[in-house]
C-alpha cells in the first residue's frame, strides 16, 4: 500500500525534475550577447542617480535623446544579481528562470496530461526544441518574457479548463511588471486576445455547426467566458501603459515590429543578425535553423491529429507565433516555447490512442521507454555542450573587446568609434570616461544614421569625413563576428592620423597619433611582433584547439586585409580545417598563385559544397583567366546559396561590365 503511493509520486516528481534539469542545462552557456552590457550599465546608473533613465547618457550618437527604457526593471535586477554573484550568477539565474517557466508551462497542460502522455511528450519536445535553438537563450529580457508567457498560458488554460474566471484578474496585474521588463510585453494582450476572440467566436456559434472544440468548460456559459476574457484583454491593454514612459512606451512595440518586417528596403532586417528571417539565415550559416521546418511540420501534424478536438485559441497561437518566427529568427524561441505544450497536448494522446488500437503492448510499455530514452539522450547532449563551454564568469571569447578595454583604462579619456555590438561593453566598463559612438540600442537611432554607420564599413574612405565631424580619439573594431569591419581596419591602419596601439587578431584598438606621440604603434609588418601576437593567443587559449584556431584565423584575416599576406599565411601554420583551407586559398590568389588557390578552394567545396567564399574565389580565378562562362557558373551557385552576399554582388557587377 505504501509503495503504491510512493511510486506515482516518484514518477510525477521525476518528470518535473527532468524538465527543470533539462531546460536549465540547455541554457548553461557564457554570455555571448552585446546587449547585456548596456543593461548592466543602465542598472548601475539608475541606482547612482536614484531614478529611471529618460534620456541616453551613454553613446555619442544618441546622447541626450529621449529613451523609453522599458527594460528598467530587468536592468535593476540584473545589476543587483551581477553585483552579488558576478556574470556566472547571471547565467545561473537565467537557467533557474527558464526551468521555473518550463515547470509552469507543464502545469498549464492540466492533470490529464500526466495520464495521456502529453506531459512526458512536452518535456522531451521542449528540451529538444530549446537545445536546437540554444544560441538564442541569451542574457536578455526575453528570458523574463518567457516566464510571463508561461504564467499567462497557465492562467488562460486553467480558466478554459475549470472556468474559474476570478483568476483572470491576475493577468492585468502581471502585465504591469511585464511592461516594465521588456517591449515584448505586448505579447500579454496578444495572448489574451487569442483566447478572447476564440471564445467570442464560439459563443456566437453556440448551438450551430462549429469545426473547433469548445473554448469554455461545459459548466460555464460560452458568453460569460468570452465576456470575462474581453474584460481581461482591456485590463491588460491598459496595464501596458503603466510605465514611467507613458505613450512613448506604448509605441515601442509597433516600432520594433516595423523593423522586423522582412524586405530588401528594411536595413534593420537585413543588417541585424537576429532580425534576419530564419529561412535566409539558414542559408548564410549552413543550416543553423534546420530544425524550424521540422518543428512547424510537427505543429501542423498535431493540428491535423487533433481533428475536432482542436481549439481555435490554440490554432491562433500557433499560427501567430509561427508568423513571428518566420519574420525574424529571434522569435523562433517564442514559437518553441508556446508551440511545444500545444503540440504535445494534441499529438501525444493521438499517437497513444492509435498505438493502443494496433499495438497495445507498444503503447503501454515501449512508448514511455522510447520517450525517456530520447529525453536522456538530449539531456546528455546538452550536458556535453555545456561542459565544452568556456568559463561562465567571463564573456564568450571574441564577443567582447576585453583586452582593448584594459588598455583603454590607462589612456586619456575620449569618444570611441566602435562596432554597435561592442558599444554596450564600453559603457559598462569605461563610462563616463569613454563613450562609444553607437551601441545595439538601435531604437535610439534613425534609419539614415544606421545606414550611414553601415556605409563606413562598405566604403571605408568615408570615415575620414565622418571623423572630421565627430573627432573620435579612439577606434576599436573587431575582426570577426561579424567580419564587415576588416576594410575599415585596413583604412585606419593605413592612415598617418592613427596608431594601432593593440591587437590580438580578434580586436584592433587605434588611437589618434597626437594622443600618444612618444609611443610607437603596433607594426604588422614586423615578424617579431606578429610572432608575439600568435604566441600570446596560443597561450591564452591553450586549453582549446578550436579557440586557438579561431584566434589565428582572425589574425590572418586582419593581416591579409592590411596587405601583409606572407604574415597572414604564417599565422595559419600548423592548422588544418575547412575554414583555414578556404582562407589559405584566398591568400594564394592574392599573391598570384591561381592554381594553388583553385586547388585549395575545390578541396573546401568537397567538404562544404555551399561554401560561398570558396565559390566566389573560384569565380574570381576563372574571371582572372578570362573563362567567363565558368566564372558565371560558380557565381550563380554562390548566389543560389546566398542571394545577398556582398562579394557575390560585386563579382556579378564585374561580370556584367565585362560582357558589355
Amino acid at each position: 500500500m505504501r509503495f503504491s503511493v510512493i511510486r506515482p509520486s516518484l514518477g510525477r516528481y521525476g518528470h518535473h525534475a527532468a524538465l527543470a534539469a533539462g531546460v536549465a542545462l540547455v541554457g548553461l552557456a557564457p554570455s555571448a550577447d552585446g546587449d547585456i552590457w548596456w543593461h548592466l550599465a543602465a542598472g548601475r546608473e539608475m541606482l547612482a542617480r536614484g531614478s529611471v533613465l529618460v534620456s541616453d547618457p551613454f553613446s555619442v550618437s544618441a546622447a541626450g535623446r529621449p529613451w523609453a527604457d522599458v527594460h528598467w526593471l530587468f536592468q535593476l535586477a540584473t545589476y543587483c544579481i551581477h553585483s552579488a554573484f558576478g556574470l556566472a550568477g547571471l547565467v545561473w539565474a537565467k537557467c533557474a528562470f527558464l526551468a521555473a517557466g518550463a515547470l509552469v508551462l507543464g502545469a498549464a497542460l492540466g492533470p490529464r496530461a500526466k495520464v495521456n502522455g502529453a506531459h512526458a511528450a512536452f518535456t522531451t519536445l521542449l528540451v529538444a526544441a530549446l537545445f536546437s535553438a540554444r544560441s538564442l537563450l541569451l542574457l536578455r529580457p526575453v528570458i523574463v518574457t518567457l516566464g510571463f508567457v508561461a504564467v499567462f498560458v497557465f492562467v488562460l488554460e486553467g480558466v478554459s479548463r475549470r472556468g474559474k474566471l476570478s483568476r483572470l484578474w491576475l493577468l492585468p496585474l502581471l502585465q504591469i511588471p511585464w511592461a516594465n521588463f521588456q517591449g515584448l510585453s505586448a505579447l500579454g494582450p496578444a495572448l489574451v486576445a487569442a483566447y478572447a476572440v476564440a471564445a467570442s467566436a464560439a459563443a456566437l456559434r453556440e448551438g450551430k455547426a462549429w469545426p473547433f472544440a469548445r473554448e469554455a468548460p461545459e459548466s460555464l456559459p460560452a458568453w460569460r467566458h468570452a465576456h470575462a476574457l474581453l474584460l481581461a484583454l482591456c485590463g491588460c491593454a491598459l496595464a501596458c501603459g503603466v510605465t514611467p514612459f507613458g505613450a512613448r512606451a506604448l509605441s515601442l512595440p509597433l516600432m520594433l515590429a516595423s523593423r522586423l518586417s522582412p524586405g530588401s528596403d528594411n536595413v534593420y532586417s537585413q543588417a541585424v543578425a537576429e532580425n534576419v528571417p530564419p529561412y535566409l539565415l539558414e542559408q548564410y550559416t549552413g543550416g543553423e535553423f534546420w530544425h524550424l521546418k521540422w518543428f512547424i511540420g510537427l505543429l501542423a501534424l498535431a493540428m491535423l491529429a487533433a481533428g475536432r478536438r482542436l481549439r481555435l485559441s490554440h490554432a491562433a497561437l500557433l499560427l501567430g507565433f509561427a508568423a513571428l518566427a518566420l519574420m525574424s529568427n529571434r522569435n523562433v524561441l517564442l514559437l518553441y516555447w508556446v508551440g511545444a505544450p500545444i503540440a504535445a497536448l494534441y499529438l501525444a494522446p493521438s499517437v497513444r490512442r492509435w498505438l493502443r488500437e494496433r499495438r497495445p503492448v507498444l503503447a503501454r510499455r515501449a512508448l514511455p521507454l522510447l520517450n525517456a530514452a530520447a529525453l536522456l539522450a538530449i539531456i546528455a547532449a546538452a550536458g556535453v555542450a555545456a561542459a565544452r563551454e568556456t568559463s561562465l564568469a567571463e564573456p564568450t571569447p571574441f564577443r567582447a573587446p576585453v583586452e582593448s578595454v584594459r588598455r583603454l583604462r590607462a589612456l586619456p579619456p575620449g569618444d570611441v568609434f566602435t562596432a554597435d555590438h561592442q558599444g554596450g561593453y564600453l559603457s559598462w566598463q569605461l563610462y563616463p570616461r569613454f563613450r562609444p559612438y553607437i551601441d545595439s540600442r538601435l531604437v535610439l537611432r534613425s534609419e539614415d544614421e544606421f545606414q550611414e554607420y553601415l556605409g563606413l564599413c562598405e566604403a571605408p574612405s568615408r570615415f575620414d569625413a565622418f571623423q572630421a565631424r565627430h573627432r573620435f580619439r579612439y577606434v576599436l573594431l573587431p575582426t570577426a563576428y561579424p567580419d564587415r569591419y576588416l576594410g575599415l581596419i585596413a583604412h585606419v591602419y593605413g592612415s598617418p592620423d592613427w596608431k594601432l596601439v593593440f591587437t590580438d587578431g580578434a580586436e584592433a584598438l587605434f588611437a589618434r597619433a597626437d594622443i600618444l606621440p612618444e609611443q610607437d604603434g603596433v607594426d604588422l609588418s614586423d615578424p617579431e611582433q606578429i610572432q608575439r601576437i600568435v604566441a600570446e593567443a596560443d597561450r591564452r587559449y591553450a586549453g582549446s584547439l578550436e579557440l586557438r584556431a579561431a584566434a589565428r584565423v582572425q589574425l590572418s584575416r586582419m593581416l591579409a586585409a592590411v596587405g601583409e599576406l606572407e604574415h597572414a599565411e604564417r599565422a595559419l601554420a600548423g592548422l588544418e580545417h575547412p575554414t583555414v583551407r578556404a582562407l589559405r586559398a584566398r591568400l594564394r590568389f592574392a599573391v598570384g598563385d591561381g592554381e594553388g588557390a583553385e586547388r585549395l578552394a575545390r578541396r573546401a567545396l568537397v567538404e562544404d559544397h555551399n561554401d560561398v567564399r570558396s565559390l566566389n574565389l573560384l569565380a574570381r580565378v576563372a574571371l582572372h583567366r578570362g573563362e567567363t562562362a565558368e566564372g558565371a557558373d560558380f557565381l550563380k551557385r554562390a548566389l543560389d546559396v546566398d542571394p545577398f552576399d556582398l562579394e557575390s554582388g560585386d563579382l556579378l557587377t564585374q561580370l556584367q561590365e565585362n560582357e558589355r
